[in-house]
């Protein structure tokens, strides 16, 4: 579509009674059928409504703007500079489809604008054009490979929220090799689950951990109830105590047992 302008929102009622909106207009030119063989012929004010997934054809706006329209029995014609252009086909249930084929545009088509989102138009042709860098768009803008771009020369904008966000990246936790303590049994950590929403084959539906700083070596014990807690505790330092000759010196956790 050529020279698209955008405009406050019209209805558009239709035969079922539904609404839809018209949001733009523009022209597009078409490869219809004539006497001469296929030709290019231009539709002005040709209605953008994105909610409509058919093409409509208006017979009165046409009449009024271009030349008379002649319906047939082989199909729907219109006049236009002496030239006789077949406009649709008769269709099944007294309809005419549509025969013209849109040709596409050599350049980009733009919308105009009316205001400077952003702090400039700059800014605005960045965000409308899919966050262009300003390499890119001062190259549309030199090479006047743009149509409808309003602007002479392409100014620098300030930090664009979205490139930032899209350009961000997850970076990695710094994984720290070196133990926070120097000593086997120095701190323990213990951290209590449950209950579990099926029990072991033993009834069992908490579990307590302990683990050894130093070594990160982790020790698990299934449990009835959180009453089993401290009387595991005893039984887990017996053990570790026992391996390594060490005494433990501090329990941490969060008091969940």
């Amino acid at each position: 579509m050529r020279n698209y302008k955008v405009f406050d929102a019209v209805d558009v009622h239709l035969a079922d009674d539904g609404t839809v909106q018209a949001v733009g207009s523009g022209d597009i030119v078409m490869s219809m059928k004539t006497p001469q063989g296929m030709k290019k012929g231009v539709l002005t004010n040709v209605w953008h409504i994105p909610k409509l997934s058919r093409n409509l054809f208006s017979v009165g706006r046409f009449t009024k703007d271009v030349g008379p329209v002649t319906f047939t029995k082989d199909g729907c014609y219109g006049e236009a500079k002496g030239t006789k252009w077949k406009i649709g086909a008769r269709e099944g249930k007294g309809l005419f489809k549509l025969q013209m084929t849109p040709v596409a545009p050599e350049q980009a088509n733009a919308a105009k604008s009316s205001g400077c989102q952003g702090g400039t138009k700059s800014y605005l042709w960045h965000l409308r054009l899919g966050h262009i860098g300003h390499d890119g768009l001062n190259c549309i803008v030199t090479k006047n490979i743009g149509i409808g771009i309003d602007i002479s020369s392409v100014k620098k904008w300030d930090v664009c929220e979205g490139c930032a966000l899209g350009k961000q990246t997850r970076v990695r936790f710094q994984s720290n090799t070196t133990a926070r303590t120097s000593k086997l049994l120095e701190v323990i950590h213990s951290d209590v689950c449950g209950p579990m929403s099926m029990a072991t084959f033993s009834g069992k539906r908490y579990f307590v951990t302990f683990i050894d700083d130093k070594s990160r070596y982790c020790v698990v014990y299934l449990l009835k109830s959180k009453s089993e807690v401290a009387a595991k505790f005893m039984e887990y330092a017996a053990m570790a105590e026992t391996q390594t000759g060490k005494r433990v010196k501090y329990l941490q956790s969060d008091n969940g047992g």
